[in-house]
């Protein structure tokens, strides 16, 4: 199994990340890790209809993902993993070994204006808690590579710069 693309995107499944993200990946299975989507039947019809033509779909939980890499389920395909939160590949990086190379960094939670002062902007889609912007530091240092990007189209920019 190799990770080819991984991308934090709080609406997980949609438009931008099935019509833009996916193709550039050329993964051969789109592996959607989201506890409370991987628990509702209405959630994971909808993302099954944005399913990019030819690449099979996952929707599982954390604890199922992790299981499934550690028991070599996925063979020798390769992989787009879409998540709504930075602790989900740190989690999955600490407890499986696996191999993220990147993590495209696309949109995150909307949050309050109160909250937006606590947070630091990356974009105009993203931002991070303290707690994230320590998980971000910390898988950088482990050799991963951030960078913010909402659409494919959009110029990347690395999280480094956000560090400083």
């Amino acid at each position: 199994m190799e990770i080819v693309m991984a991308r934090i995107d709080n609406r997980l499944l949609h438009g931008i990340t099935a019509s833009q993200w996916a193709p550039r990946s050329q993964a051969q299975r789109l592996m959607v890790i989201d506890d409370e989507t991987a628990g509702n039947e209405m959630m994971k019809a909808s993302m099954k209809l944005a399913r990019p033509a030819g690449m099979a779909l996952s929707i599982i939980a954390l604890d199922t993902a992790i299981t499934n890499i550690k028991n070599g389920k996925y063979g020798n395909e390769t992989i787009y993993i879409i998540t709504k939160k930075l602790q989900t590949y740190q989690r999955l990086i600490q407890e499986t070994g696996v191999r993220i190379k990147a993590i495209n960094i696309g949109a995150t939670a909307q949050v309050s204006a109160e909250a937006m002062k606590e947070r630091t902007v990356l974009s105009k889609f993203a931002s991070f808690d303290s707690e994230e912007m320590r998980i971000a530091q910390s898988l950088c240092e482990q050799g991963v590579h951030l960078y913010v990007q909402y659409l494919a189209a959009d110029t990347p920019h690395d999280f480094s710069e956000y560090l400083k």
